[in-house]
């Protein structure tokens, strides 16, 4: 009787963990995302920056941007082929799942801001090509020099914000 028991768990542990790690690794690869992307090291962290006289944070850590994890960018025929299916299917859902793909993960790349490396960040697949920078740089603040995150946007990383890790150096 034991051993029937014993049997019986084990099959159902055995299968949970199948289940499990079948699962994760479909979700993972979903619309062709497939290569995580690391974010360069001086960008990581919680930065705050004050725009309309109002605190926002930005928290980007090895593989994520404010929660949403970030994939590398798709290039060439494989973007093509799956942007095209996304918009097909797009199509069908009356154009609201696109915006539903694009706010899921984000696509990034690296690129260099004055010899420092930085990442771009926009919606999978969104088509833009723009997106979000965020580059590491100095800023001299009440006479000391602070570690900063330069936030640009549009297609000629047009300044946005300047972000700090500490609240008070907005002021």
């Amino acid at each position: 009787m034991k051993k029937r028991i014993l049997l019986v768990v084990s099959t159902l542990l055995l299968l949970l963990v199948v289940l499990g790690f079948n699962g994760n690794r479909a979700k993972a690869a979903s619309r062709g995302a497939k290569a995580v992307y690391t974010t360069p090291v001086a960008t990581r962290g919680t930065w705050y920056y004050e725009k309309k006289e109002k605190v926002n944070t930005v928290k980007i850590t090895a593989h994520t941007l404010n929660g949403l994890k970030l994939y590398k960018a798709l290039e060439g025929k494989a973007e093509k082929a799956w942007f095209k299916k996304l918009m097909k299917a797009d199509k069908k859902f009356h154009y609201k799942l696109a915006n539903k793909v694009s706010l899921s993960k984000y696509e990034a790349y690296t690129f260099t801001y004055r010899g420092k490396k930085g990442f771009n960040a926009c919606g999978w697949l969104s088509g833009g090509g723009d997106g979000v920078y965020y580059a590491p740089v100095k800023k001299t603040i009440h006479g000391q020099k602070a570690k900063a995150l330069r936030i640009g946007d549009g297609d000629h990383n047009y300044l946005k914000a300047f972000a700090y890790k500490n609240k008070n150096l907005l002021k």
